[in-house]
Parts: C-alpha cells; structure tokens; sequence
C-alpha cells in the first residue's frame, strides 16, 4: 500500500510552497518540501499544483503497488483529480490511484502541512558564519564571563504573536544584566521563514546609524559580540553547519549554540564558572 499526503501554503504576493510525504505499508519513505511553480492566484492553484506533485512522487516511488492512495485536505481541489483520474493513470502506465480528502487535524496530512511551511533557508547574499558549540569552549565562555562580551538572541513573545504573525522580542546582555530587551520585531509567517524575515529585519536596524547611536549609549558593543541561538532561531541553521545571523558583516562577531539546552540560562550558567 502506497499513500501520498500533501498539502500546500498560499502566500499572496510571495513565493508558496508545497509539503509531502510518503508512506508504504504504514512507514515514511520520503518527506519533501518544493516552491509551487510560477505564480499561484489562489490557494485552490496550490492545492492542485500539490496534488500534481503528488502524483509525480507515486510515479517515482510506486514499485507495482496495487493500494495507492494520495490525500489532501481541500475538497475542491481533490473533487478535480477525482474527475481526471482515468487520464493521470493512463500517464502513469495503468496504476490505479484514489483521490481522497483528509482533514488537516490527522497525524501524516498535519506533516505534509508543516512541511509546506518550513521553507528552504537561502543563504545568497546573505552573510553567515560557522555555528560553534560552546560547551567545552574555555575561550567563549571565558570571554563573556570576564570580558564582558555582549551576547544577543531573540525571544518569542508569545502575548503578542498570533496565527499569522510571530513577534521576536531583541535581547543584548552581558553576563551580569540585560542592556537592551525594548526592540520587538513582528514578522509575518511564511514566504522565505519568519525566522530569516525576522533576521533580514534585525540586520537592517542594527546597520542604522541611529539605532546603533542608541544601542551604544546603553552600554551595547557588537563589535566582537557573540549571537546565541536558541529554539526561536534555530530554524537559521543550514544543513552544512552555517547559519544566517542577525548582526551585519560589518561587525566581528561568532555565532554559538548548544546542540541540547538551546536556553539562554545554560550558557550563562556554564560562563558563570569561569569568572
């Protein structure tokens, strides 16, 4: 038995994006994520263009299988393929394949549904440093327990973000008190990530002359500086290790994490030993 779940995310005005995944006899084989071709007008034409994928994955991972059945969660869009069934299993030498709705709520088309909204991180232009983790590093830890070098990372706050919004809450400290936590930034889900949007917009204001003005008279010193992620931003990470950061090139800083306890409180904990 073959089952196809996909589902699609509109953007309007942005690129949109298809999720997928694939099981054979109850178990994953693939799960993808892949832009909806050329310029979708309405959600209904990204449902259809997730259905047409869908259909090119059965082709690619159907090994005779005489149970095939590809799912969605739009009824306008599915009720189309229905009506067109004979023609795309002619096309795909004779399978016989079932069109069904499936609502969102269940378990593999809610995957589908996620995937069509963690978007591939481009990194072109976009200036990026190694990820380094710092639980075994004396020289990180060190610097910001007696150097004093400022650390930022971002916050969800969650009072303020709703479904289609996420607001990021800007937070420079050092070891001994916070500096700067007044810049919110809220960013609208989907198109290239919200995380990305929400770096894109934090790399503006931090290379705004003004801002820095008073980001300095705070006590704040990016030079040098190091940017945690954390669970908010861990969606900047690339598959090679490097990661989009929020503070422009222009300033010698490196980016660290801890692959585990992703809070701010273990890396402060751990520093704080090394005063």
């Amino acid at each position: 038995m073959l089952e196809v779940y996909c589902d699609a995310s509109f953007n309007e005005g942005e690129n949109s994006y298809i999720g997928c995944t694939v099981l054979r006899d109850g178990e994953q084989i693939h799960q993808s994520t892949t832009k909806v071709p050329d310029v979708p007008k309405s959600n209904l034409d990204c449902e259809l263009s997730a259905l047409d994928f869908a259909v090119t994955l059965t082709g690619i991972f159907s090994k005779g299988d005489l149970d095939i059945t590809i799912y969605n969660d739009s009824t306008e869009a599915v009720k189309i393929f229905q009506k067109e069934k004979q023609e795309i299993e002619k096309k795909l030498s004779g399978l016989s394949i079932n069109f069904e709705y499936i609502p969102r709520e269940k378990v593999n088309q809610a995957i589908a549904d996620s995937l069509s909204k963690k978007f591939p991180v481009f990194f072109l232009n976009i200036p990026t440093c190694e990820v380094e983790s710092f639980s075994r590093r004396e020289d990180i830890l060190s610097d910001i327990a007696r150097k004093g070098n400022n650390i930022l990372y971002l916050g969800k706050v969650e009072e303020k973000s709703t479904n289609k919004k996420t607001c990021y809450r800007l937070i420079i400290r050092t070891i001994d008190k916070i500096l700067s936590d007044d810049r919110l930034y809220l960013i609208k889900k989907g198109g290239p990530g919200t995380q990305v949007k929400a770096a894109e917009e934090i790399r503006k204001d931090l290379s705004d002359p003004l801002v820095l003005s008073s980001l300095e008279a705070k006590g704040v010193r990016l030079e040098d500086s190091y940017f945690l992620l954390t669970d908010e931003t861990w969606g900047l990470r690339s598959t090679d290790n490097q990661t989009c950061s929020i503070l422009p090139g222009s300033f010698r800083h490196r980016i660290i994490c801890d692959e585990v306890d992703r809070s701010p409180q273990n890396l402060l904990k751990r520093a704080e030993r090394f005063r």
